[in-house]
């Protein structure tokens, strides 16, 4: 069974080093059980292997399998030894404390399946729960360190003690494509174009020229037809963004006074138009977990939202998002490029 585990450790690192941006991981355990002393059990070591699948919109994050193995324990009081196998399902709550570092609980139930059983020692199913600490040491690898308390449906107990590294697979593709950054330019509606025929004893024919999508920009000339009603486009009928350029240090949300004028800036548009609110877009590079980068992202613009408030802007009129690492406008495999996605970009509503 060593052998077996130990191939799939060897497998598993070949196959996924590297992944991120992941959405199920890999862990691979080694530690120690101290049986209750009713058991006539002597303390075991445990080899395990767990998958573990990441959710969405759930109270927990994490739902994992798992299987552990102890090999040859000792009865007390006689030379019986005998192999103990346990299988379980997890689901797993993660709290992070930095982008690097999180801190998990977790509640199951499996079953435990004796070899040699013994002195009052069977099969039996069991519930645990446990705590543990998650450390990523680089995008394709962690180290965990785990205790749990398990309970056979008999009312026996184990405490169980582990450590183990875990790795990330399952990429997530990005393929949005960069906005050009733009000044803010607002396009007035023009008035329709008239054809008038000549002045000859025919009837007069007119034809005027259509905005289907109403932003201001004639069907001929708009390349984006079907923008939604209300919102600013550009001179080719496109939806208007405008890059801030304020950029964060990594794992940040603070803003630096020089982007102050360019805050500024969007301040005065708005006080100047007061029937338009803005849009506030947080994102951030490709460096550690997603889930954390999200919530990164929308402190970001939050914090851009903040400043907009202090200047008098309602925050009625400003709506709040983040994406994360989905929407880079730049590599990620520079610093350069990963300082241009680390921003916060702005769009208006009418």
């Amino acid at each position: 069974m060593k052998k077996v585990l130990l191939s799939l450790i060897v497998a598993s690192a070949l196959a996924f080093a590297g992944q991120g941006n992941h959405n199920s991981e890999l862990s691979v355990t080694l530690g120690g059980v101290k049986p209750e002393g009713n058991l006539d059990l002597e303390n075991e070591l445990n080899l395990g292997l767990r998958y573990g699948v990441y959710v969405q919109d759930m109270f927990f994050d994490i739902v994992e399998g798992g299987l552990e193995r102890a090999s040859g324990v000792k009865y007390d009081n006689s030379n019986e030894k005998t192999d103990i196998n346990r299988f379980f399902v997890n689901l797993v709550k993660e709290y992070d404390l930095s982008k690097d570092t999180a801190l998990y609980a977790l509640v199951g139930i499996g079953y435990e399946d004796y070899r040699n059983p013994m002195f009052d020692n069977s099969d039996d199913g069991f519930v645990q729960y446990g705590v543990g600490v998650k450390q990523w040491l680089a995008d394709s690898f962690a180290l965990k360190a785990e205790v749990r308390h398990g309970i056979t449906f008999s009312g026996n107990n184990n405490l169980f003690y582990n450590l183990g590294f875990v790795i990330p697979f399952g990429k997530k593709a990005q393929t949005k494509m960069p906005i050009k950054s733009e000044p803010i330019v607002i396009q007035k509606k023009p008035e329709p174009t008239p054809i008038v025929a000549k002045k000859e004893p025919k009837p007069v024919i007119v034809v005027v020229s259509k905005d289907d999508d109403n932003d201001g920009i004639l069907n001929e000339n708009d390349n984006c037809p079907t923008t939604p009603a209300g919102k600013v486009v550009d001179s080719n009928g496109c939806l208007k963004i405008v890059r801030l350029h304020v950029n964060f240090a990594h794992d940040k949300a603070d803003i630096d006074q020089e982007y102050t004028p360019r805050i500024k800036e969007v301040v005065n548009f708005l006080n100047d138009n007061d029937s338009y609110s803005v849009n506030l877009d947080g994102h951030t590079d490709s460096r550690g977990r997603e889930k954390y980068n999200l919530a990164l992202s929308v402190r970001r613009a939050n914090a851009v939202a903040n400043e907009l408030i202090k200047q008098g802007i309602s925050k009625d009129k400003i709506t709040v998002k983040g994406f994360g690492e989905s929407t880079p406008i730049a590599t990620n495999k520079s610093e350069d490029g990963r300082a241009q996605n680390r921003r916060v970009d702005t769009s208006f509503n009418k």
